[in-house]
Protein backbone atom coordinates (compact mmCIF):
# COMPACT_ATOMS: atom_id res chain seq x y z
CA UNK A 1 0.00 0.00 0.00
CA UNK A 2 0.89 3.67 -0.44
CA UNK A 3 0.21 5.55 2.48
CA UNK A 4 -0.48 9.38 2.52
CA UNK A 5 1.21 10.06 -0.77
CA UNK A 6 -1.67 10.08 -2.71
CA UNK A 7 -2.34 13.56 -2.76
CA UNK A 8 -0.34 13.52 -5.61
CA UNK A 9 -1.30 9.67 -6.65
CA UNK A 10 0.91 7.66 -5.02
CA UNK A 11 24.52 5.40 3.48
CA UNK A 12 27.74 5.36 2.93
CA UNK A 13 31.11 5.38 3.14
CA UNK A 14 34.57 5.48 2.03
CA UNK A 15 35.24 9.20 1.68
CA UNK A 16 38.11 9.82 -1.00
CA UNK A 17 38.93 13.12 -2.42
CA UNK A 18 39.90 14.53 -6.04
CA UNK A 19 41.00 17.68 -7.44
CA UNK A 20 38.02 18.31 -9.68
CA UNK A 21 35.54 16.91 -7.29
CA UNK A 22 34.30 17.11 -3.82
CA UNK A 23 34.02 14.41 -1.69
CA UNK A 24 32.89 10.98 -3.11
CA UNK A 25 30.41 8.94 -0.83
CA UNK A 26 30.33 4.92 -1.47
CA UNK A 27 26.61 4.04 -0.94
CA UNK A 28 26.46 0.88 1.25
CA UNK A 29 24.58 -1.98 0.69
CA UNK A 30 20.65 -1.97 1.18
CA UNK A 31 20.48 -4.84 3.66
CA UNK A 32 18.98 -7.60 1.11
CA UNK A 33 20.73 -11.03 0.88
CA UNK A 34 17.79 -13.15 -0.05
CA UNK A 35 18.18 -13.47 -3.55
CA UNK A 36 14.72 -13.39 -5.90
CA UNK A 37 15.87 -13.32 -9.37
CA UNK A 38 19.21 -13.44 -10.95
CA UNK A 39 20.21 -9.95 -11.23
CA UNK A 40 18.40 -8.37 -8.26
CA UNK A 41 19.23 -6.95 -5.13
CA UNK A 42 20.30 -10.25 -2.98
CA UNK A 43 21.98 -11.76 -5.98
CA UNK A 44 24.51 -9.03 -6.56
CA UNK A 45 24.32 -7.53 -3.17
CA UNK A 46 26.44 -3.76 -4.64
CA UNK A 47 27.89 -1.07 -1.64
CA UNK A 48 29.59 -0.85 1.29
CA UNK A 49 29.98 -3.71 3.57
CA UNK A 50 28.11 -2.85 6.70
CA UNK A 51 30.44 -2.83 10.07
CA UNK A 52 29.90 -6.04 12.48
CA UNK A 53 28.62 -4.74 15.01
CA UNK A 54 26.55 -2.07 13.19
CA UNK A 55 25.95 -0.64 16.30
CA UNK A 56 27.62 0.36 19.10
CA UNK A 57 25.53 1.74 22.22
CA UNK A 58 26.94 3.69 24.76
CA UNK A 59 24.44 4.75 27.70
CA UNK A 60 21.79 6.73 26.23
CA UNK A 61 23.02 6.93 22.73
CA UNK A 62 23.62 4.81 19.86
CA UNK A 63 26.18 5.32 17.22
CA UNK A 64 25.81 3.87 13.59
CA UNK A 65 29.53 2.56 12.85
CA UNK A 66 28.29 2.74 8.95
CA UNK A 67 27.09 5.77 9.20
CA UNK A 68 29.35 7.58 12.38
CA UNK A 69 25.73 9.40 13.10
CA UNK A 70 24.72 9.24 16.55
CA UNK A 71 21.36 9.01 17.96
CA UNK A 72 19.07 8.77 21.23
CA UNK A 73 19.09 4.93 21.99
CA UNK A 74 15.06 5.48 23.20
CA UNK A 75 13.10 5.82 19.42
CA UNK A 76 10.20 7.43 21.45
CA UNK A 77 11.66 9.94 23.59
CA UNK A 78 8.87 12.50 23.44
CA UNK A 79 6.67 9.78 24.23
CA UNK A 80 4.09 9.84 21.02
CA UNK A 81 4.13 11.53 17.88
CA UNK A 82 4.11 15.07 16.90
CA UNK A 83 3.57 17.46 14.69
CA UNK A 84 6.29 18.37 12.37
CA UNK A 85 7.11 21.52 14.07
CA UNK A 86 6.57 19.95 17.57
CA UNK A 87 9.66 17.50 16.63
CA UNK A 88 11.78 20.57 16.27
CA UNK A 89 10.33 22.31 19.22
CA UNK A 90 11.22 18.85 21.15
CA UNK A 91 14.83 18.53 20.15
CA UNK A 92 15.20 22.29 20.41
CA UNK A 93 14.31 21.91 23.58
CA UNK A 94 16.30 18.66 23.97
CA UNK A 95 19.40 21.19 23.77
CA UNK A 96 18.42 23.70 25.93
CA UNK A 97 17.84 20.80 28.81
CA UNK A 98 21.24 20.18 28.66
CA UNK A 99 21.13 18.07 25.99
CA UNK A 100 21.94 13.59 25.76
CA UNK A 101 25.42 12.22 26.39
CA UNK A 102 27.05 15.45 26.85
CA UNK A 103 25.84 16.92 23.89
CA UNK A 104 24.10 19.57 22.82
CA UNK A 105 24.18 19.85 19.01
CA UNK A 106 21.07 17.47 18.37
CA UNK A 107 18.94 18.27 15.39
CA UNK A 108 15.68 16.84 13.87
CA UNK A 109 17.86 13.88 11.17
CA UNK A 110 17.23 15.22 6.90
CA UNK A 111 15.68 12.53 5.66
CA UNK A 112 18.43 10.72 4.09
CA UNK A 113 19.67 10.29 7.15
CA UNK A 114 16.27 8.68 8.80
CA UNK A 115 16.51 6.48 5.27
CA UNK A 116 20.41 5.38 6.48
CA UNK A 117 18.96 2.77 9.25
CA UNK A 118 16.23 0.90 6.92
CA UNK A 119 17.27 -2.80 6.25
CA UNK A 120 15.45 -4.51 3.11
CA UNK A 121 16.00 -7.80 4.28
CA UNK A 122 14.03 -7.39 7.47
CA UNK A 123 10.28 -7.18 7.16
CA UNK A 124 10.28 -4.45 10.15
CA UNK A 125 13.27 -2.13 10.47
CA UNK A 126 11.95 -1.03 13.46
CA UNK A 127 11.99 -4.61 15.12
CA UNK A 128 15.42 -4.90 13.83
CA UNK A 129 16.71 -2.03 15.40
CA UNK A 130 15.41 -2.77 18.63
CA UNK A 131 17.27 -5.91 18.28
CA UNK A 132 20.48 -4.16 17.82
CA UNK A 133 20.43 -1.73 20.75
CA UNK A 134 17.80 0.93 20.48
CA UNK A 135 14.76 1.09 22.59
CA UNK A 136 11.28 1.83 21.49
CA UNK A 137 11.70 2.11 18.06
CA UNK A 138 7.99 2.78 16.60
CA UNK A 139 7.00 0.36 12.87
CA UNK A 140 5.34 4.09 12.37
CA UNK A 141 6.68 7.12 10.68
CA UNK A 142 9.40 9.32 11.36
CA UNK A 143 9.67 12.87 10.86
CA UNK A 144 12.48 14.20 9.07
CA UNK A 145 13.62 17.39 9.04
CA UNK A 146 12.74 17.83 5.14
CA UNK A 147 10.57 19.57 3.37
CA UNK A 148 8.28 18.35 0.49
CA UNK A 149 9.71 20.76 -2.59
CA UNK A 150 6.19 20.00 -4.44
CA UNK A 151 3.96 21.01 -1.59
CA UNK A 152 5.83 22.85 1.48
CA UNK A 153 3.35 22.58 3.71
CA UNK A 154 4.56 18.89 4.15
CA UNK A 155 7.73 17.50 4.71
CA UNK A 156 9.20 14.21 4.34
CA UNK A 157 9.20 11.18 6.92
CA UNK A 158 10.46 7.13 6.74
CA UNK A 159 8.32 4.83 7.77
CA UNK A 160 10.44 2.39 10.45
CA UNK A 161 7.68 -0.50 10.06
CA UNK A 162 7.84 -1.37 6.44
CA UNK A 163 10.89 1.75 5.15
CA UNK A 164 8.88 3.25 2.55
CA UNK A 165 10.15 7.52 2.65
CA UNK A 166 7.10 9.59 1.91
CA UNK A 167 5.41 12.84 2.66
CA UNK A 168 2.94 13.95 5.40
CA UNK A 169 1.08 17.54 6.05
CA UNK A 170 3.24 19.20 8.66
CA UNK A 171 0.39 19.62 10.92
CA UNK A 172 -1.00 16.14 11.55
CA UNK A 173 0.15 15.17 14.71
CA UNK A 174 0.92 11.31 13.48
CA UNK A 175 4.58 11.66 13.13
CA UNK A 176 7.87 10.34 16.12
CA UNK A 177 11.02 12.15 16.52
CA UNK A 178 14.17 10.64 16.79
CA UNK A 179 16.79 13.53 17.61
CA UNK A 180 20.59 12.78 15.79
CA UNK A 181 23.50 14.42 15.78
CA UNK A 182 27.30 14.74 14.52
CA UNK A 183 28.20 11.72 12.42
CA UNK A 184 29.71 13.96 9.35
CA UNK A 185 33.14 13.33 10.27
CA UNK A 186 35.44 11.36 7.86
CA UNK A 187 36.89 9.60 10.99
CA UNK A 188 33.69 7.99 11.86
CA UNK A 189 32.02 5.26 10.00
CA UNK A 190 32.81 3.91 6.95
CA UNK A 191 30.64 6.70 5.50
CA UNK A 192 28.89 10.04 6.03
CA UNK A 193 25.31 11.25 4.50
CA UNK A 194 25.42 13.25 1.67
CA UNK A 195 23.43 16.60 1.12
CA UNK A 196 19.42 15.99 1.02
CA UNK A 197 19.87 19.72 -2.18
CA UNK A 198 17.17 21.22 -0.06
CA UNK A 199 18.87 24.87 0.94
CA UNK A 200 15.27 26.99 1.59
CA UNK A 201 14.84 27.44 5.07
CA UNK A 202 10.95 27.08 6.44
CA UNK A 203 11.82 26.68 10.72
CA UNK A 204 14.49 26.99 12.44
CA UNK A 205 16.71 23.65 12.88
CA UNK A 206 15.29 22.39 9.71
CA UNK A 207 16.92 20.47 6.95
CA UNK A 208 17.38 23.81 5.10
CA UNK A 209 18.24 25.54 8.05
CA UNK A 210 21.14 22.98 9.02
CA UNK A 211 22.23 21.46 5.51
CA UNK A 212 23.76 18.50 7.11
CA UNK A 213 25.73 16.00 4.85
CA UNK A 214 28.81 15.87 2.18
CA UNK A 215 28.88 18.37 0.05
CA UNK A 216 27.41 17.99 -3.56
CA UNK A 217 30.80 17.91 -6.08
CA UNK A 218 30.21 20.53 -9.01
CA UNK A 219 29.22 19.55 -11.77
CA UNK A 220 27.29 16.93 -9.56
CA UNK A 221 26.85 15.27 -13.24
CA UNK A 222 29.68 14.59 -16.17
CA UNK A 223 28.25 13.91 -19.50
CA UNK A 224 30.70 11.36 -20.71
CA UNK A 225 29.46 11.85 -24.78
CA UNK A 226 29.33 8.35 -24.75
CA UNK A 227 25.69 7.60 -23.72
CA UNK A 228 26.50 7.97 -20.25
CA UNK A 229 26.45 10.12 -17.31
CA UNK A 230 28.93 10.11 -14.49
CA UNK A 231 27.59 10.86 -10.93
CA UNK A 232 30.62 12.65 -9.24
CA UNK A 233 29.08 12.60 -5.87
CA UNK A 234 28.74 8.75 -5.85
CA UNK A 235 31.06 7.45 -8.79
CA UNK A 236 28.39 5.33 -10.40
CA UNK A 237 28.11 5.29 -13.95
CA UNK A 238 24.22 5.79 -15.34
CA UNK A 239 22.99 5.27 -19.00
CA UNK A 240 22.05 8.71 -20.24
CA UNK A 241 18.86 7.76 -21.66
CA UNK A 242 16.67 7.18 -18.78
CA UNK A 243 13.94 5.11 -20.93
CA UNK A 244 15.80 2.16 -21.43
CA UNK A 245 17.39 2.47 -24.75
CA UNK A 246 19.50 -0.33 -26.54
CA UNK A 247 19.15 -2.63 -28.80
CA UNK A 248 16.20 -3.78 -30.82
CA UNK A 249 16.75 -7.46 -29.58
CA UNK A 250 15.72 -5.96 -25.73
CA UNK A 251 12.58 -4.25 -26.37
CA UNK A 252 13.99 -0.84 -25.38
CA UNK A 253 11.84 2.36 -24.59
CA UNK A 254 9.12 0.92 -23.25
CA UNK A 255 7.69 0.83 -18.83
CA UNK A 256 8.03 -3.47 -17.68
CA UNK A 257 7.15 -5.62 -15.14
CA UNK A 258 10.04 -6.14 -12.38
CA UNK A 259 11.38 -9.55 -14.00
CA UNK A 260 11.37 -7.91 -17.13
CA UNK A 261 13.20 -4.99 -16.14
CA UNK A 262 16.04 -7.83 -15.00
CA UNK A 263 15.62 -9.21 -18.40
CA UNK A 264 16.03 -6.25 -20.13
CA UNK A 265 18.99 -5.67 -18.47
CA UNK A 266 20.79 -9.02 -19.06
CA UNK A 267 19.83 -8.83 -22.54
CA UNK A 268 22.31 -5.59 -22.54
CA UNK A 269 25.01 -7.46 -20.65
CA UNK A 270 24.60 -10.20 -23.51
CA UNK A 271 25.19 -7.98 -26.20
CA UNK A 272 27.84 -6.00 -24.53
CA UNK A 273 25.95 -2.66 -24.31
CA UNK A 274 28.09 0.48 -24.73
CA UNK A 275 30.82 -2.37 -24.29
CA UNK A 276 30.25 -3.09 -21.22
CA UNK A 277 28.54 -6.11 -19.77
CA UNK A 278 28.04 -5.40 -16.35
CA UNK A 279 25.08 -3.58 -16.12
CA UNK A 280 22.45 -3.98 -13.28
CA UNK A 281 19.14 -2.84 -12.05
CA UNK A 282 19.87 -0.28 -9.05
CA UNK A 283 18.76 -1.53 -5.54
CA UNK A 284 16.97 1.07 -3.90
CA UNK A 285 19.82 3.03 -2.42
CA UNK A 286 21.67 4.10 -5.48
CA UNK A 287 18.15 5.25 -7.28
CA UNK A 288 17.70 7.18 -3.92
CA UNK A 289 21.05 9.02 -4.20
CA UNK A 290 19.49 10.45 -7.47
CA UNK A 291 16.62 12.52 -6.28
CA UNK A 292 17.46 16.10 -5.52
CA UNK A 293 15.01 17.39 -2.46
CA UNK A 294 14.96 21.36 -3.70
CA UNK A 295 13.42 19.79 -6.97
CA UNK A 296 10.34 17.95 -8.25
CA UNK A 297 9.15 17.12 -11.87
CA UNK A 298 11.32 15.01 -12.03
CA UNK A 299 13.34 15.40 -8.34
CA UNK A 300 16.91 15.63 -10.02
CA UNK A 301 19.54 18.40 -9.63
CA UNK A 302 18.61 21.42 -12.11
CA UNK A 303 21.04 21.37 -14.91
CA UNK A 304 21.13 17.15 -14.59
CA UNK A 305 22.49 15.89 -18.50
CA UNK A 306 20.09 13.08 -18.79
CA UNK A 307 17.35 12.52 -21.28
CA UNK A 308 13.70 11.05 -21.25
CA UNK A 309 13.96 10.73 -17.15
CA UNK A 310 10.32 9.79 -16.50
CA UNK A 311 8.25 11.60 -13.41
CA UNK A 312 7.13 8.36 -12.57
CA UNK A 313 8.28 5.35 -11.02
CA UNK A 314 11.44 3.68 -11.68
CA UNK A 315 11.98 -0.18 -10.65
CA UNK A 316 14.65 -0.86 -8.20
CA UNK A 317 16.36 -4.33 -7.89
CA UNK A 318 15.29 -4.95 -4.23
CA UNK A 319 12.30 -6.65 -2.56
CA UNK A 320 9.86 -5.58 -0.01
CA UNK A 321 10.57 -8.07 2.69
CA UNK A 322 7.24 -8.26 4.04
CA UNK A 323 5.63 -8.96 0.75
CA UNK A 324 8.17 -10.60 -1.57
CA UNK A 325 5.62 -10.20 -4.50
CA UNK A 326 6.48 -6.72 -4.68
CA UNK A 327 9.47 -4.60 -5.17
CA UNK A 328 10.88 -1.32 -4.24
CA UNK A 329 10.27 1.90 -6.95
CA UNK A 330 11.40 5.30 -6.40
CA UNK A 331 9.49 8.44 -8.15
CA UNK A 332 11.11 10.31 -9.81
CA UNK A 333 8.58 12.74 -9.99
CA UNK A 334 8.20 13.63 -6.40
CA UNK A 335 11.35 11.49 -4.84
CA UNK A 336 9.80 8.97 -2.15
CA UNK A 337 10.08 5.43 -2.16
CA UNK A 338 7.52 2.93 -1.99
CA UNK A 339 6.48 -0.34 -3.37
CA UNK A 340 4.60 -2.04 -5.93
CA UNK A 341 3.74 -5.74 -7.32
CA UNK A 342 5.86 -7.08 -9.69
CA UNK A 343 3.52 -7.39 -12.40
CA UNK A 344 2.97 -3.49 -12.71
CA UNK A 345 5.12 -1.85 -15.55
CA UNK A 346 7.61 0.38 -14.38
CA UNK A 347 10.16 2.62 -15.92
CA UNK A 348 14.11 1.08 -15.98
CA UNK A 349 17.19 2.90 -15.60
CA UNK A 350 20.32 0.67 -15.91
CA UNK A 351 23.52 1.57 -13.83
CA UNK A 352 27.41 0.08 -13.12
CA UNK A 353 30.39 0.38 -11.79
CA UNK A 354 30.81 3.33 -9.30
CA UNK A 355 30.85 0.61 -6.16
CA UNK A 356 34.09 -1.58 -5.64
CA UNK A 357 36.66 -0.54 -3.76
CA UNK A 358 39.18 -1.93 -5.99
Amino acid sequence: MIRKIMPIMLAVLFITSTAAFADKVQLPKTGQTTKYAAGDDGDLQKGAAWPSPRFAVSGDCVTDNLTGLMWSKNGNMPNGAKTWQEALDYVASLNSRGGLCGYTDWRLPNVNELESLVNAEESNTGTWLNSQGFTNVQSFLYWSSSTFASFTGYAWDVNMGFGYVSYDDRSYDDGYVWPVRAGQSKSLGNSVIWKTGQTTKYAAGDDGDMQKGAVWPSPRFTDNGNKTVTDNLTGMIWIKDANAPGPGACSPGTSKTWKQSLDYVACLNKNNYLGHNDWRLPNRKELFSLVDRSEYKPSMPAGHPFTNVQSTYYWSSSTLAVSTGSAWFVSMGFGYVSHGYRSNFFYVWPVRAGQSKK
